[in-house]
């Protein structure tokens, strides 16, 4: 019993850094592709932190089955190098033992997995899509700051103060140019200026530019005039981008009880892609544990490199069955089920699968080689 403690401790410290390290970098990752887009002024900066926050499940989806595997090779590896597991077989454990063992580790990972997967995920993609569509609509989240300059369209705008405070985002001397191309004109260009001004939202949820009591100065390219104009109250349009229409074959943000009840195929693929990293914790439990069972010469990380080869493999695997399911080359049917089932039948049996005809013949040749070296 304490043995089976220590190996379980040992493997869960071991997946509880390698997922944490991991998840560390990806989400660095994140941060900075997501900053390097509020810098070019295609998301607002307030929103940065939000969107931070629900990519992680998106992270986890992955990061959890896979420190699940690397957690149980690197430990029971590492054990096998150390001649631990030598000292564990003499003392009465079996792999029977090792494998009921990580079979715990991997039922808590598949909790986990199932939490994330199942809800967290469709939940985080769903209010990060919300996010992402109020942001543009919301005058609070347009990228304006004060003493910059602000592209929107054909109009590029310069702003001493932003009041972010107030309600309508109240702003001081604001200057706006407008470059306009005619075929009869040529180029013109306005340049308006006013002391004071706010943002507005309509009934149709577009946004506009209120300027108060200031000049606009036309200057027409082609005949070098100049002309000055006063007004009281100018209305100035500030495009947005056009919001992505979700349609029906986009499930990503569907929670997991409606995707049951739905009979939509795209429905059901999603479903499926959903329950998939449940499997692979489990499929990769069974496959650590031969693998991580190495001669104490060859190293702890002697079998890492292939262990982690036949992960990208699995992975790939079922985003080609994805896509085939999509394009409807293969059935529902077993769909992305066949990847695992596939997994457990040409991989995890034959590495667990000990013959005893083997073992005799190998015995055998090896008494032959002895008698001949005597």
């Amino acid at each position: 019993m304490i043995l089976q403690k220590y190996i379980f401790k040992d493997i869960v410290k071991v997946q509880f850094v390698c997922f944490f390290v991991l998840f560390a970098v990806f989400l660095c990752q994140t941060v900075i592709k997501l900053l390097s887009r509020a810098a070019s002024g295609s998301i607002p900066v307030k929103v940065v932190s939000e969107l931070v926050l629900y990519s992680m499940p998106n992270l986890a989806y992955i990061l959890i089955p896979m420190t699940l595997y690397v957690g149980i090779i690197v430990s029971l590896s590492r054990m096998s190098s150390d001649s631990e597991m030598v000292v564990m077989k003499s003392v009465g454990l079996s792999g029977y033992s090792f494998m009921k063992i990580c079979s715990g580790v991997a039922l808590i990972s598949s909790v986990l997995t199932a939490i994330n997967s199942l809800y967290l995920l469709p939940h985080a993609t769903y209010e990060q899509k919300v996010l992402s569509e109020t942001s543009k609509s919301n005058p609070n989240y347009l990228p304006i700051e004060s003493g910059k300059f602000s592209n929107f369209g054909d109009y590029t705008i310069y702003i001493q103060k932003v009041d972010s405070d107030s309600a309508q985002k109240n702003l001081d001397q604001v200057f706006v140019v407008k470059n306009i191309y005619s075929l009869n004109k040529g180029k013109t260009s306005e340049f308006i200026c006013s002391n004071k001004g706010y943002l507005k939202t309509d009934n149709q949820k577009k946004q506009w530019l209120v300027l108060e009591k200031g000049f606009i100065y036309r200057n027409d390219y082609k005949t070098g005039s100049l002309e000055k104009s006063q007004f009281r109250l100018i209305e100035i349009p500030i495009p947005t981008e056009e919001k992505v229409e979700y349609d029906e074959s986009n499930f990503k943000g569907t929670r997991t009880s409606d995707l049951i009840k739905s009979n939509n195929i795209k429905a059901k693929i999603e479903l499926q892609w959903r329950i998939a990293p449940i499997f692979a914790c489990f499929i990769f439990a069974f496959i650590a544990v031969p693998l991580s069972m190495i001669n104490p010469r060859q190293g702890r990380f002697a079998r890492l490199g292939p262990a982690i080869l036949l992960f990208v493999c699995y992975y790939l695997a079922l985003l080609s069955f994805r896509n085939l399911l999509n394009s409807g080359t293969i059935p529902l049917y077993p769909g992305m089920y066949l990847v695992p089932l596939l997994f457990i039948i040409l991989v995890a049996i034959p590495l667990n699968l000990e013959s005893p005809k083997i073992k005799f013949k190998k015995r055998k040749q090896l008494n032959k080689k002895e008698s001949k070296g005597s």
